[in-house]
């Protein structure tokens, strides 16, 4: 009776290992598959943070680069037309990533009435359509705000500014310029004096920057025949800068806007003991971007960034 109840259980045994087996077996197989899948989300979570910090990292530079152009201008002559006694300057600024503002001044004889201004399509000597509607130049100025950028409006050009002598005489022109393509950098695009390096994350245009004098200590701007260079410069607040006039004509440095010169009023060397010399010294003793100008030639710019 033993040898016969031995016998009946051994496979009963067999069939419980073989159940308890193939039971683990399945919960290896079942655990390998969660981890397969933990695996496969947390490679998914970690391939969209990479995304979204790359997608971070290329809005902020993308925003930085469009912030470094704020400050950048086109400067150009407006030549007398129709024996007008008249002729200026305009100056075409990039004062927002998407806003351009345009500065009209006009010098000569005087106008006793407001005299229209436009952005015209083709050049002077073949002067088109009105493109873009500026503001009268009124008492010798303008001031226009163009939902624009520099480089669309470089993309359409031909263009030119053109000054009519009244609103019931508009087909007389005073004065007239073409709009050029040479973009000049904003101060942010600008080699920096206090290190003599580009400020990161931009690139460049300007000439060899000036040293310090050995004499004085002073930065030093040369102005001569091809203009002030630097022609962008960024010093501390209460650095000299001695502008030295190479061009061998009469010079008188002053803050823009011509022929005012009331954004810095301090900064005009008519109003010093320098007025009529080559040499004009002028310590900055405020902090902002200061935009100025040759008097006697207006269409000669530079700019001081002066930091704190």
């Amino acid at each position: 009776m033993r040898t016969n109840t031995t016998k009946g259980i051994a496979p009963v045994a067999a069939i419980i290992i073989a159940l308890l087996v193939l039971g683990g077996g399945g919960y290896m197989v079942k655990k390998g598959m969660v981890a397969e899948k933990e695996k496969k989300v947390l490679q998914e979570q970690a391939e969209k943070i990479a995304k979204t910090e790359a997608e971070r990292i290329e809005k902020e530079q993308k925003e930085k680069a469009e912030m470094a152009k704020i400050g950048r201008t086109i400067t150009l002559k407006l030549d007398e037309q129709n024996k007008s006694g008249q002729k200026g300057e305009a100056v075409i600024t990039q004062t927002s990533p998407n806003t351009l503002k345009v500065i009209v001044n006009i010098t000569g004889k005087p106008s006793k009435v407001a005299m229209p201004s436009h952005i015209h399509l083709g050049s002077c000597t073949t002067l088109g359509a009105v493109k873009y509607p500026l503001t009268n130049v009124d008492k010798g100025a303008a001031q226009t705000e163009l939902p624009l950028t520099l480089e669309q409006l470089v993309s359409e050009l031909p263009l030119s500014i053109n000054v009519h002598k009244s609103a019931s005489d508009a087909k007389v022109y005073v004065a007239c310029g073409n709009i050029e393509s040479k973009i000049n950098p904003s101060p942010a695009e600008s080699t920096s004096i206090e290190t003599g390096m580009p400020v990161p994350g931009t690139e460049t245009k300007e000439a060899v920057v000036a040293g310090k004098t050995e004499s004085t200590g002073d930065i030093t701007v040369i102005y001569d025949v091809n203009g002030f260079s630097p022609s962008a410069i960024t010093i501390k607040k209460g650095t000299s800068v001695l502008f030295l006039n190479k061009t061998g004509k009469k010079a008188s440095v002053a803050s823009n806007d011509h022929p005012a010169h009331l954004l810095y009023p301090e900064f005009d060397q008519y109003k010093t003991d320098a007025k009529g010399k080559d040499e004009f010294r002028f310590t900055f003793e405020k902090a902002g971007t200061w935009g100025y100008h040759d008097h006697l030639n207006a269409s000669m710019t530079g700019t001081v960034t002066v930091t704190e």
